[in-house]
């Protein structure tokens, strides 16, 4: 997060009594309300706080009437306290403090917790040990302190409690391994004193006195703990306490991390990969998980990725990387799992194990059952670890773990294996960039890399990525020293034969990926070939749904399937449904089989069906924003149904669905105008364009309805075209490049009137309206408008009708008709009310605030102004909230504010020249001059007279201030 140079330096305390600095001197909190509801948007920092929330928080037992108004001046009022009205902001129907993480000690005291376990990882035990001494440090006292009458914060503070003792256990335990066990003496007796029923303290007490050489103190101790749990509680203490108790009285106390010595056994590893390369986090982290096995089971991780992406690698990296933490072995036993003519079965690949663990032909056992106790006897004393490679499923493994906590198992599959009791799974990616290119300056050179930079870059792009991909290539260049780098990117560029290059010796990657397929059922394989086929970036699985024409459940369950077999790849949020992407080999390698194994026709129509989903959904997203009447003209196309529960589910934010959904819908244009589905075609463009507005996606705008445009021109469709022509109309107006919107609506209003479709023609007429506004031609405007209007009415277009009388409001304020002014504009809002267009009803509000201050009524439009922000805000609509923003500035300087007029306005000007909406930055320019000349600054306010002047005269409009 980014802030301005405005912000003060603010810091927060929690761990203790709130506290509040700002550059480096205490505020005073006044007010126990004011407290509570800064604590309660800090338990949460980053992160919306709902208004229902924050009102059980303040008001407990008794709410007064007017919580939405007293939560908001309560709101205000700690914006002023903070000094940057923007710190707290209205989001998801609730408020959001926006907060460095260095600002709040709980985030700082995360931060170095996380550091910590991360040194730790790398075996960095001083330093770890110190910087979780630093997070304890940021603790004060209890959390929240004087404010725990609210139950949230109560139960906020009991977990942040808990996470402090969880840091103190783990800081104690650094300084045990460290030696340091006299220094932690009186830190203990405090805690015991602290938490006396925790028994784990009084155990690392006891241990404490004893390695210090105070016997007869740790058993005192021991004593007066027991004393104190059968008198207090009637229970005698734990095993840990009793067992450690007798150790002392035989002195027998074990020494932490006293190395085991053993003699050396068997290791049929593979040799290791000599360039071996990256995988640095996954590395550590596995390492971590083998390493930690407890007294009573064997650590037991598997590695699961498609094929190609390196797990045997890996796995056999890892193996001689822990040999010295496996000193009695480590046996590597190839499955097949892949391949299931080749498979190894349990009972075969035991008698191979006990073979190598030294028991003979003669003992091995007949039954699997007998084998795999034997081979849990001949490891019961061992420190081994076993590498199970190409694991098929979980029945494959499980005779084969071993029983005792010293082994460790490692296990590679295509699968994910999960209900392995006890297994850690790591999900292998393919490599990041510089991996990439690191593994290839490994294998081709570093000079060869460096003199051709931009050639590598693109050979890790068209592979992938993928190691198996990337070891072909740099293979077949280490072979061919005379290439440069732009032949084999020449041969790779070509999708159709980019397998057929990626080959070399043994190494196949079509042939690798063929193994992965082969193992799919036949409706897993179909839907594989579908989503290579279709231009998408991933998708939900609604679309899955429509791609295989199945119920959602099915499409679910085979999505399922090709996720376990790692050939698609799934990432999801808390808050959203699952997608699903293809690696750009598997989808190469989908699009391929597709040519060969499914029908054209069956091909073309599952793409239909799927484009028709994006159209319906789109549609709803679209109708979430706009209401229940579109506010654009609308195809025959087919549309795929999907069903109103899912819908819902689908779509709970129409701007945040768009927004995620944008490279899709990109690409869905560009596929129907590539497979003659014109109709299709121009109907998502078009649907899409007022989700696009509010994030100010221009570029991608523009894109689509050109290529929308082509298509329908090449097919013949002029009714398509005209919609089109309109809309890029429509955005040439939102770029204020009025002449080339002029052009657009004009020609789209012409051939309207020549198809006979007066509905598309009045929508039109309202676009050509606000360009002679623009322009200044107010009574011609009008003309066009009540034109629009009254065509609109008739046909029942409510959602049209409400936006066409906003815009004959606005004319009527400019023309000085006020009475005429306010009844279009109630009556539009009255429309996009009862058609659900919650936006447009907003649009609607602001200009009866600018209505409300031509009356006098200042208190009143600021009120209406707020809403607006509070609104665009809620959409993230940033050009709303600079109108919004104005308008409150207007309102204020109205009110003789002026200090809050400015920085209104200021804040306006901000948000205007982020998102590049110059006329909104004149009208700003214009009454910030006006602000200044009130106050006495004329030369400031010439000065930005002069620029909201340039402004106007660059753009070609008439401002309604001139």
């Amino acid at each position: 997060m980014t802030r301005g140079a405005h912000r003060g330096n603010l810091r927060f305390q929690i761990l203790g009594p709130l506290t509040l600095t700002v550059d480096g001197s205490p505020v005073d909190l006044k007010g126990g309300k004011v407290q509570t509801l800064l604590a309660l948007l800090l338990s949460s920092p980053n992160i919306a706080v709902p208004d229902d929330q924050l009102v059980d928080g303040l008001w407990p037992s008794d709410p007064p009437p007017s919580t939405a108004a007293n939560l908001r001046a309560y709101i205000r009022t700690l914006r002023g306290i903070l000094g940057d009205p923007e710190r707290i902001i209205r989001a998801a129907r609730g408020y959001l403090l926006e907060v460095e993480p260095h600002e709040v000690d709980a985030l700082r005291f995360g931060r170095l917790t996380s550091r910590s376990e991360q040194l730790l990882r790398t075996n960095d035990t001083a330093l770890a040990a110190e910087t979780l001494r630093s997070a304890l440090d940021e603790w004060t006292g209890t959390p929240f302190a004087g404010l725990h009458d609210c139950a949230i914060l109560r139960t906020e503070a009991a977990v942040l409690e808990e996470q402090r003792l969880t840091a103190t256990n783990q800081w104690i335990e650094l300084q045990f391994d460290l030696g340091r066990h006299t220094d932690m003496i009186p830190v203990l007796v405090q805690l015991v004193e602290d938490f006396p029923l925790r028994e784990t303290l009084r155990a690392r007490l006891m241990e404490a006195l004893y390695r210090s050489g105070r016997q007869a103190e740790a058993l005192e101790l021991y004593r007066g703990t027991r004393t104190l749990f059968v008198e207090s509680l009637g229970i005698e203490p734990g095993p840990q306490l009793r067992d450690l108790e007798q150790a002392i009285l035989r002195g027998a106390v074990p020494l932490k991390g006293t190395p085991v010595k053993s003699a050396p056994t068997p290791c049929n590893v593979p040799a290791d990969t000599p360039d071996f390369t990256g995988r640095s986090e996954e590395i550590a982290t596995i390492v971590d998980w083998l390493t930690a096995g407890g007294q009573g089971s064997p650590s037991i991780v598997a590695i699961s990725a498609p094929g190609g992406v390196g797990k045997t690698t890996l796995a056999i990296h890892l193996a001689h990387r822990l040999r010295g933490e496996f000193p009695d072995g480590q046996i590597y036993v190839p499955l097949r799992g892949a391949e299931a003519e080749r498979r190894i079965a349990p009972g075969v690949a035991l008698a191979g194990l006990l073979r190598t663990l030294g028991v003979p032909d003669a003992l091995l056992p007949e039954h699997i059952d007998e084998r795999s106790a034997m081979l849990r006897d001949v490891l019961s004393e061992r420190r081994t670890l076993l590498v199970l490679d190409d694991a098929s499923d979980e029945s494959q493994i499980m005779p084969l773990i071993p029983g005792t906590g010293g082994c460790a198992v490692l296990v590679t599959s295509r699968h994910r294996i999960t209900a392995v009791p006890g297994i850690r799974s790591l999900e292998l990616e393919s490599f990041t960039e510089e991996q990439a290119l690191d593994f290839l300056r490994h294998m081709v050179g570093v000079d060869r890399m460096r003199n051709s930079t931009q050639d590598g870059a693109r050979l890790v792009s068209l592979c992938g990525r993928h190691p198996l991909a990337l070891r072909v290539t740099g293979a077949r260049l280490s072979a061919r020293p005379h290439w440069p780098l732009a032949r084999m990117v020449s041969r790779l560029a070509d999708e159709h034969r980019r397998f057929d290059e990626l080959v070399h010796g043994q190494l196949d990657v079509r042939a690798n990926l063929m193994l992965s397929y082969n193992g799919l059922e036949p409706q897993a394989r179909l839907l594989l070939m579908l989503l290579g086929s279709l231009e998408v970036v991933d998708l939900e699985e609604w679309l899955a749904s429509a791609l295989l024409d199945r119920p959602l459940r099915e499409a679910q369950d085979v999505l399922d399937q090709l996720a376990h077999s790692h050939l698609i790849t799934v990432t999801a949020a808390h808050d959203r449904l699952p997608r699903y992407g293809l690696h750009d080999l598997v989808r190469i390698f989908a699009r391929e089989r597709a040519q060969i194994e499914v029908a054209p026709p069956d091909l073309r129509a599952a793409v239909e069906r799927a484009l028709g989903a994006m159209l319906t959904v789109t549609e709803y997203a679209h109708t979430l924003l706009a209401g229940h009447d579109h506010l654009v003209v609308h195809s025959r196309a087919p549309r795929t149904p999907v069903d109103d529960g899912q819908l819902k589910e689908i779509v709970t934010d129409p701007v945040a669905w768009c927004e995620a959904e944008l490279p899709n819908l990109s690409g869905a244009v560009r596929q129907a105008a590539q497979q003659g589905f014109d109709e299709l075609c121009w109907d998502l463009a078009v649907t899409a364009a007022p989700l696009l507005e509010i994030r100010r996606h221009h570029d991608e705008w523009q894109q689509m309805h050109e290529i929308a445009l082509a298509a329908v021109r090449a097919a013949g469709n002029h009714r398509g075209e005209a919609v089109l022509l309109a809309e890029l109309g429509e955005l040439d107006l939102h770029r204020h490049d009025y002449t080339a919107a002029a052009r657009s609506a004009e020609r789209a209003t012409q051939m309207f009137v020549e198809l006979g479709d007066g509905h598309a023609q009045a929508i039109t007429e309202h676009k050509l309206a606000i360009l002679d506004r623009l322009d200044g031609r107010l009574h011609k405007a009008l003309s066009r408008a009540e034109r629009s209007a009254s065509t609109l009415s008739a046909l029942g277009d409510v959602g049209n009708g409400a936006l066409v009388l906003r815009q004959i409001g606005q004319i009527h304020i400019q023309l000085g008709n006020l009475d005429a002014a306010r009844d279009k504009l109630e009556t539009a809002l009255s429309m996009a009310e009862q058609v659900g267009a919650a936006r447009l009803a907003q649009q609607v509000n602001y200009r009866l605030g600018e209505l409300d201050l031509g009356c006098g009524r200042a208190t009143a439009a600021a009120v209406r102004f707020e809403q607006v922000r509070e609104f665009c805000q809620s959409i993230n609509d940033r050009v709303g909230v600079a109108y919004s923003l104005y308008g409150l500035g207007r309102a204020l300087a109205a009110l003789t504010e002026m200090d809050a007029a400015h920085h209104s306005l200021m804040l306006a000007l901000s948000h205007a020249r982020e998102t590049g909406e110059r006329v909104v930055e004149a009208d700003v320019l214009h009454h910030l001059g006006r602000v200044a000349l009130s106050r006495g600054r004329s030369d400031e306010a010439s000065e930005v007279f002069r620029l909201a002047h340039a402004i106007c005269q660059a753009l070609g409009i008439k401002p309604a201030w001139s």
